[in-house]
């Protein structure tokens, strides 16, 4: 089964367990939210990887966990509680942004929308053409700006002696949970 397949797996049974389909619209907010989270601790932990000692990112920022960043010092050491306690919290800041942001966005949209926003923060995304496409209703033209942020400290992902291949094929894999149209 393909990353891609366990999301919407994962967004189905939510959905499931709350009386839901994935085809009804104007689902009760928590509903969503729940189908949301459930996706991104699918997808999230399986494209940041999860280290319990801190670490510089490949853009430099003291990172510890599942790409926690806020206060995180060199010789920080967490347990797998706290690595749970932080995804948790920093994935529910994204998806409550999104959720505001773009109430109407199709749920796999906000899904998409809120792994970008975990990974380059709230800032990035508000300010971004993506969100703007979004927010407009222009889904195809949202999805292709996923393809514009391969970037980490002025290097360009696409390029392999730059160390950071894993930037390309994840926001290839946030355009196409932004398309799925079940």
């Amino acid at each position: 089964m393909t990353l891609l397949q366990r999301i919407i797996a994962a967004v189905t049974l939510s959905l499931a367990a709350a009386g839901f389909t994935v085809n009804e619209t104007g689902l009760p907010a928590p509903v969503e939210r729940a189908a949301i989270m459930a996706a991104l601790l699918v997808m999230t932990p399986e494209m940041e990887g999860t280290v319990y000692e801190a670490y510089p990112d490949t853009g430099g920022v003291w990172t510890i966990c599942t790409g926690h960043t806020l206060g995180v010092r060199r010789g920080a050491v967490a347990s797998p509680e706290q690595c749970e306690a932080y995804l948790r919290a920093d994935l529910g800041e994204a998806v409550d942004f999104v959720m505001r942001e773009v109430p109407d966005a199709p749920l796999f949209a906000k899904i998409a929308l809120a792994d970008f926003a975990y990974r380059l923060g709230l800032r990035a995304l508000a300010r971004s053409t993506l969100l703007q496409y979004a927010k407009a209703g222009l889904h195809e033209l949202a999805a292709r700006q996923f393809g514009r942020w391969m970037f980490v400290a002025g290097r360009d992902c696409r390029e392999v002696k730059n160390n950071c291949g894993g930037i390309p094929k994840r926001r290839e894999l946030q355009r196409q949970v932004y398309m799925v149209r079940l």
